[in-house]
């Protein structure tokens, strides 16, 4: 059994959730943003290659369904191949998949995060910059001539920056992880979720700290920037999974490396 197959959910929209959220052609995103009010587009893709896509849209559409947001709209836009993003229009730059993106007015206002951990946690997320100032440079009239506010130049990521979004990136792996053990040892599941919550907690001023710098880092190539990162650290993570744990893509956990992988969240270290 595959870990990806273990550990995520269906692919495709809920049919409970699914009205929330208007699926748009490639073609078809830049006019749909171009409306008045907020629109949160998720940009996703069905290619089960893309491990942190699974379930994104579920996730997505189950927010939707949530949101009481006034004046804000909920779209998504898939293409076949993970990592061979269409045209998406002028409005929408390159970076991975899943993501989110909170508009304004036609103007891109912050990302709301990657793959969304829950559709409260999205939904928290997209307050938050609804309540943010526009994002600096997007917020200047098309006619407003040689007075433009120039966009703020990006800031490469520090030493101790990136070692809070790999700790994020390792967080939503866990928790794959975690569910996947569930499954093959369901009486063991509920110790299984209580040793994560132990290592979240460990750790919770870091991963607080990441998902505040995903927020406040809204620029394409500061979104591009994360997304190589955190595909750099995967690589890492899976090399220790394979070494550690005895886990692998292609072999799905066992009881003996679920074991491993309790004493390791449980002893809560990085």
């Amino acid at each position: 059994m595959k870990l990806t197959v273990a550990a995520g959910a269906a692919l495709g929209c809920t049919v409970a959730f699914a009205a929330k959220v208007t699926e748009l052609k490639p073609t078809e995103v830049d006019a749909f943003l171009a409306r008045p009010g907020y629109v949160v587009v998720q940009l996703t893709s069905p290619d089960r290659g893309c491990k942190y896509c699974i379930g994104a849209d579920q996730t997505f559409d189950q927010a939707a369904a949530e949101s009481t947001a006034p004046n804000t709209v909920f779209a998504r836009v898939q293409w076949p191949v993970w990592h061979k993003a269409p045209n998406l229009g002028s409005r929408v730059g390159t970076g991975g998949v899943p993501r989110q993106i909170v508009f304004k007015d036609g103007k891109e206002q912050r990302q709301a995060g990657g793959r969304p951990e829950s559709a409260s946690a999205l939904l928290a997320n997209i307050e938050k910059i609804r309540q943010l100032p526009p994002a600096p440079g997007r917020d200047v009239t098309q006619d407003s001539g040689p007075e433009q506010a120039a966009p703020a130049p990006q800031m490469p990521l520090t030493a101790a920056q990136q070692d809070v979004l790999r700790l994020y990136t390792r967080k939503d792996l866990l928790k794959e992880l975690v569910a996947a053990c569930g499954k093959v040892a369901p009486p063991k599941a509920v110790a299984y979720e209580r040793a994560l919550q132990t290592w979240t907690l460990a750790h919770a001023g870091a991963l607080n700290e990441a998902a505040m710098l995903k927020l406040s880092r809204s620029s394409r190539a500061e979104a591009a920037e994360e997304t190589a990162l955190a595909q750099r650290d995967m690589r890492d993570v899976e090399a220790w999974m394979a070494k550690d744990l005895n886990i692998t893509r292609t072999k799905g956990p066992d009881a003996q490396s679920c074991g491993a992988l309790a004493a390791y969240l449980e002893a809560g270290k990085p």
